[in-house]
């Protein structure tokens, strides 16, 4: 009986994983469906034989129509997330917490320091997996290809910065953590989301990479007690890998540049840790909302 619960519970965890691939699917299908009638009333042609499947081939090579369909998904998913999030696990009677019972100072630049140090980590691990096999990171650069991060427009800035990050964390470090730590030990909760992460983005050079980001998501939401400070981390991430200038990075092959480069990144997140946890350590109330 015991083990029909663990498993039951395991099973309710998953929950939000698979209900977000549905709506992605959904959504990616009503799409591409809905290009095609409108394509149609253009020209009636474009839905026999060959003009079809060159019409489906079109709209899935479009970046602005992938990019489009992303923030469409992800808004629904926060919504229907958040929704979720909120009725079963924010509290009603209890009132708002200032601000300032939920970050501060030290907490907010411990977040900028240890998302300085994990872009360059993630950057190596990006290599490391690359390296492994090249035709995992073919297909990563294909897919960033495919989405527009070639030429970001305001619309994918927006999906990427904003809009991923809220729908993201509400289902990985908002609902299925949230049941997780129910469930398991807090570790291997953290783990457990973690990895639901790293699947949910479908490439194994990302996957590998947003398994170890969103440890790090995990971490800021139960050390800090609160989403709003994963979602929070989250944007500052999205937010320097959509836009820092290529100088940032260092692309030549100089083993100790790139030794000084990791150093100063573990570094930076070490730190980062440090000040968070500082920070979250002096506040006067600390409860998970």
């Amino acid at each position: 009986m015991k083990l029909l619960k663990t498993i039951a519970r395991i099973l309710v965890c998953l929950l939000p994983f698979f209900l977000a691939l549905l709506l992605q699917f959904l959504i990616s299908f009503g799409g591409i469906f809905a290009g095609i009638m409108l394509s149609a009333l253009k020209d009636p042609g474009l839905l026999k034989g060959e003009e079809l499947y060159s019409t489906i081939y079109t709209l899935a090579s479009d970046s602005q129509f992938l990019a489009g369909i992303s923030a469409l998904y992800a808004v629904l998913a926060a919504l229907l997330l958040g929704f979720w999030y909120w009725k079963r696990f924010v509290p009603k009677k209890r009132p708002r917490r200032p601000v300032s019972s939920i970050i501060n100072p030290s907490m907010f630049f411990g977040l900028v320091f240890l998302m300085l140090g994990m872009q360059y980590i993630t950057t190596y691990i990006v290599m490391i997996t690359a390296a492994v096999n090249p035709s995992w990171y073919d297909i990563y650069e294909e897919l960033l290809k495919s989405i527009g991060f070639g030429d970001v427009t305001l619309l994918l800035a927006l999906y990427s910065v904003l809009i991923a990050p809220v729908s993201e964390e509400l289902i990985f470090r908002g609902v299925t953590l949230k049941y997780a730590v129910k469930s398991m030990p807090l570790a291997a909760a953290n783990i457990f989301q973690a990895a639901l992460f790293g699947i949910f983005h479908g490439n194994v050079v990302q996957g590998v990479y947003a398994f170890v980001v969103g440890l790090f998501c995990g971490y800021v939401c139960l050390k800090g007690g609160s989403i709003y400070l994963s979602i929070l981390f989250h944007m500052m991430f999205n937010l320097w890998g959509t836009f820092a200038p290529s100088f940032l990075s260092y692309t030549g092959d100089s083993v100790l540049i790139h030794a000084v480069i990791f150093a100063g990144a573990a570094c930076s997140a070490a730190f980062g840790i440090f000040l968070y946890q500082r920070g979250a350590a002096g506040r006067k109330k600390k409860r998970i909302s």
